[in-house]
């Protein structure tokens, strides 16, 4: 995790990246969160692509909102999609509904949630069917505790991240790394993680997003940058063509966590805008869950980004400064 060096729980973690250093696998995406006191924004890409890296499909949803009794978060995940048929942003929802029935509060439900995962991994037949190098999954998960710290969950059947290895094929326990700010969020730690071709990120992608954390920049611009850079990786090569430029975007407001803010980019002019999927994991909660929805209109409602001067996607004739282009961007 890359909180801050002041931020860090322990100082032994403060020298060194929790990204291991492995050549990139060909289903893995791309899934970038960032963090500080006003705002948890995820930024994660919708392409999915076969074994053979060839693209399925670039609407693929890998993003949510988890809450809990003690946190509200948002959750995405790289690696295994779909097989047969068992579909990963579906069974993510049920997993983390079950695992929260068994323990509503975050730390606890995220361990229930990889005993669950370990038990589906090692027993469903479609799971089993593939080769097993292609049965890699982490789940990123990342939010606000009820008493006002950053708090994140890495949890993965092939990533270490104690000790810093990607492991060549999945291992038999799904593991659990979670971490918390050392302060509480009002006096601005910072965090950025990612999970899937993190190897594609530089650190100059690094040190220019945590400088607008950490002056506290608007959510608009913490916002553009996070997809920026997640837009600028999918045309890298290290991305090794997994990453798509159509992106879903989720925003927690520290000061109104409970309600998730949807987002989506695009390289296209579309008429859909796809939502997060929802789990209400609380203990007062009938167990809600909602996925795949997403928001219809007659109209054109999502507009590439292009230079301020350009003619803008939408047809107008006029440029993109003085039609769909959302001021601070």
């Amino acid at each position: 995790m890359l909180f801050s060096a002041r931020d860090l729980p322990d100082s032994s973690l403060r020298a060194r990246s929790i990204f291991p250093i492995e050549p990139l696998h060909a289903t893995m995406t791309f899934a970038l969160v960032a963090a500080n006191a006003d705002q948890i924004i995820q930024v994660s890409d919708r392409r999915l692509t076969g074994w053979t890296g060839d693209i399925v499909t670039e609407a693929s949803g890998k993003a949510g909102h988890l809450l809990c009794d003690d946190a509200s978060a948002l959750y995405c995940y790289t690696g295994l999609a779909f097989i047969n048929g068992f579909k990963m942003s579906t069974w993510l929802m049920e997993a983390l509904q079950a695992a929260s029935r068994k323990d509503a509060r975050f730390r606890e439900a995220i361990e229930h949630f990889a005993e669950i995962a370990t038990e589906k991994f090692r027993s469903d037949p479609d799971v089993l069917s593939i080769d097993v190098r292609n049965r890699k999954l982490t789940v990123m998960i990342t939010g606000y505790t009820v008493d006002g710290f950053i708090t994140n969950a890495l949890i993965s059947n092939f990533q270490d991240f104690i000790n810093f290895i990607n492991h060549p094929v999945p291992q038999e326990k799904f593991t659990v790394h979670c971490e918390r700010s050392r302060d509480p969020a009002p006096s601005n730690p910072t965090m950025i993680q990612a999970i899937g071709a993190f190897s594609a990120m530089t650190g100059a992608d690094e040190r220019e997003l945590r400088a607008l954390l950490e002056r506290r920049a608007s959510h608009t611009a913490i916002c553009a940058k996070a997809a920026a850079i997640v837009a600028d990786i999918s045309s890298w090569h290290r991305s090794g063509g997994t990453v798509g430029k159509r992106l879903n975007t989720g925003m927690l407001d520290f000061q109104s966590p409970l309600a998730a803010v949807a987002g989506y980019e695009s390289d296209i002019v579309e008429n859909e805008l796809p939502m997060l999927d929802i789990v209400d994991g609380r203990s007062n909660s009938p167990g809600v869950m909602i996925g795949q929805l997403q928001v219809t209109a007659a109209a054109p409602v999502v507009f590439p980004k292009v230079h301020r001067n350009a003619l803008c996607p939408c047809g107008s004739g006029r440029k993109y400064r003085n039609c769909h282009r959302v001021p601070g961007q």
